[in-house]
């Protein structure tokens, strides 16, 4: 368990490392190349950044209306940052959104999700999964939501392996980049505090049952698709392993990581964009008694 200012400061920095590649990507995706192809102006080029600092900021913020103003903590403004890893619950929340949100729900959503969460004691369940959720579910009231941007929403596309690897399937703002999310697990793998039993065995869940059913079903192509799109990876590695939300025990966290696998593939079948978030959220509920069943 995370005791200290300087745990969650030396973690949330090391999230940050290790997500550096995919938002640079993002960036170019999402902002640069749509600029360069004339779908968007300036506003739409510094669109993904306006999303990645309004999610940091938010989390930053959060921390410190919480300690300043309602608990009246005397902390130094470094120490209220990373007094919980609400700063990298706003980023994250920030990576998987699609680019066409609209940035007022987006900012509503986030900042009362996680203040709300702030006085929920002991609480378990996955914060950044219920801020897209809820992000979600208000943007497809308002019209057909997707996440392919403007310049995917126009065009058709057969995508290769290549393709998927190198980000150009759908996805949330900075996630659909395999190579970089591979060169992020690498680097969230060598720290001690990472959760990989989670990430591996949900990865490997997945696949497994990927395989399987496109074989059953005749269409192994659909394979890459299913596993290089709608973020589910990233979630896998970023969002899954969550401390305060996932289990922390060895074998726990195996089974943690499976069922997040198994429910991932079931939901899939009915949404695919919202599977992995779905399926994080109904875990990490349970996840205080799968680490009572399997301490």
């Amino acid at each position: 368990m995370i005791k200290s200012n300087n745990s969650i400061k030396k973690i949330s920095l090391i999230y940050i490392i290790s997500l550096i590649p995919l938002i640079i990507y993002g960036f170019y995706k999402n902002g640069i190349y749509l600029y360069m192809k004339k779908y968007v102006g300036i506003f739409g080029l510094l669109k993904p950044i306006i999303f990645l600092l309004i999610g940091a900021i938010i989390g930053i913020s959060v921390n410190i209306i919480y300690d300043y103003f309602i608990k009246k903590n005397k902390k130094n403004i470094v120490d209220s940052i990373f007094s919980s890893f609400h700063l990298i619950y706003g980023i994250l929340i920030s990576c998987v959104v699609s680019i066409n949100t609209n940035i007022i729900v987006f900012s509503l959503i986030t900042f009362i999700v996680l203040l709300i969460s702030k006085f929920i004691k002991n609480n378990r369940f996955n914060i950044v999964c219920v801020a897209v959720l809820l992000i979600f579910l208000i943007m497809n009231i308002f019209k057909d939501f997707s996440f392919l941007n403007i310049y995917e929403l126009n065009n058709k596309f057969k995508l290769d392996t290549l393709d998927y690897l190198f980000g150009r399937g759908s996805g949330g703002i900075f996630t659909t980049n395999i190579i970089f999310l591979i060169i992020g697990f690498i680097i969230l793998y060598l720290s001690k505090t990472y959760k990989k039993n989670i990430a591996l065995f949900s990865m490997i869940t997945f696949l497994i049952i990927s395989i399987i059913y496109c074989i059953c079903i005749n269409n192994i192509g659909n394979i890459l698709n299913m596993l290089f799109t709608n973020g589910i990876m990233f979630s896998f590695i970023y969002i899954a392993t969550n401390s305060p939300s996932s289990s922390y025990t060895n074998i726990g966290s195996i089974i943690y990581g499976i069922l997040v696998g198994i429910f991932t593939f079931l939901l899939y079948l009915i949404n695919p964009y919202l599977s992995s978030f779905g399926a994080i959220l109904i875990v990490s509920i349970l996840n205080s008694l799968i680490d009572l069943k399997f301490e």
